[in-house]
């Protein structure tokens, strides 16, 4: 991801990203990744740091963007 991605969606995300509102994100604020290539990294072990609440799985703003910003990292070694 580029950093510029990632410093615009810290300006406008909300704290909390659910998952079950993915396709919200992604066409409001242009998050990358469908919600099943998430749900697919998660089992995986791949994906960013999550929660469940009332069987709903949730990612922290700051988590999500870590972790953007490491598969960038990732990308710029290869």
């Amino acid at each position: 991801m580029q950093n510029s991605l990632i410093e615009a969606l810290a300006d406008c995300l909300p704290q909390v990203l659910w998952r079950y509102k993915w396709k919200e994100y992604q066409e409001k604020y242009g998050v990358p990744f469908a919600r099943g290539s998430l749900e697919n990294m998660d089992c995986e072990g791949r994906g960013p740091k999550f929660g469940r609440m009332a069987g709903r799985v949730f990612y922290l703003k700051d988590d999500f963007l870590n972790w953007l910003a490491t598969l960038d990292q990732e990308k710029g070694r290869a």
